[in-house]
């Protein structure tokens, strides 16, 4: 699979873009239709976080996904201008006070981490995050 990079306009009707750019790269990739779905869902999730939160559908910003695959590692890299969010470092999500309580939001990161094998995050000098998001593809485990 050729590494392959698309920049997107912070608008929410930029998800299905995204989410044909991954899924296409993920399968040239040889990705199981099981780890496709892991990652188009966790994909979906931080594109949308991406355009609600980091950039806002007003202001027009782009950001970059590029997809690439090295060892068995498919690896979708996001990033995006903005002020410093690293979602590692977000806590844990309780599901049963999440549910009791009644929240409609905020299982997006917790659902990242779940379905994806690794996370990395770094805040690049010139003010852009970087998420990299990993599957190590049922094959190459």
């Amino acid at each position: 699979m050729k590494k392959e990079k698309i920049n997107l306009e912070s608008d929410l009707a930029n998800l299905s873009r995204a989410r044909n750019f991954i899924t296409r790269k993920a399968q040239e990739a040889g990705a199981s239709e099981t780890d496709v779905t892991k990652i188009e869902i966790s994909c979906d999730e931080w594109s949308a976080n991406i355009i609600e939160h980091a950039l806002g559908e007003e202001e027009k910003c782009d950001f970059s996904i590029e997809c690439s695959l090295d060892q068995g590692r498919f690896c979708v890299t996001f990033e995006n201008p903005g002020e410093r969010f690293n979602p590692i470092e977000q806590e844990n999500v309780d599901l049963d006070d999440h549910y009791s309580e009644s929240k409609e939001r905020g299982l997006g990161i917790y659902i990242m981490k779940e379905m994806m094998d690794e996370i990395h995050y770094e805040y690049l000098p010139q003010g852009v995050n970087r998420l990299v998001l990993v599957k190590i593809l049922s094959g190459s485990r």
